[in-house]
């Protein structure tokens, strides 16, 4: 953080805080995808989530997305591999 010659105990967070006009939010409405790269495009790691009144109900994290994408990926290699020993097919093990 810039300074700029004064002392952190002066600083307000008002003045290095991102503006609304700048934020970049998320919706429970979004994608995991959509939001990844959001968060991707703008080098930031955390999306404050707004209802559909613009009221915030949540911060979204990185690592939010990434447990929600490694779940995905075991659960289809879980499919895979069941498909692969003959249990269950597309369908999931039984």
């Amino acid at each position: 953080m810039a300074l700029l010659g004064r002392d952190s105990k002066e600083m307000l967070i008002k003045e290095i805080s991102t503006k609304s006009a700048n934020l970049i939010t998320a919706t429970p409405h979004d994608s995991v995808d959509n939001c990844m790269q959001k968060m991707l495009s703008k080098d930031i790691r955390h999306l404050p989530l707004l209802d559909d009144d613009g009221k915030v109900v949540g911060i979204l994290s990185i690592k939010d997305l990434v447990k929600a994408v490694v779940q995905h990926q075991e659960e289809t290699i879980k499919i895979l591999s069941d498909f692969a020993l003959g249990r269950g097919g597309h369908f999931g093990s039984d």
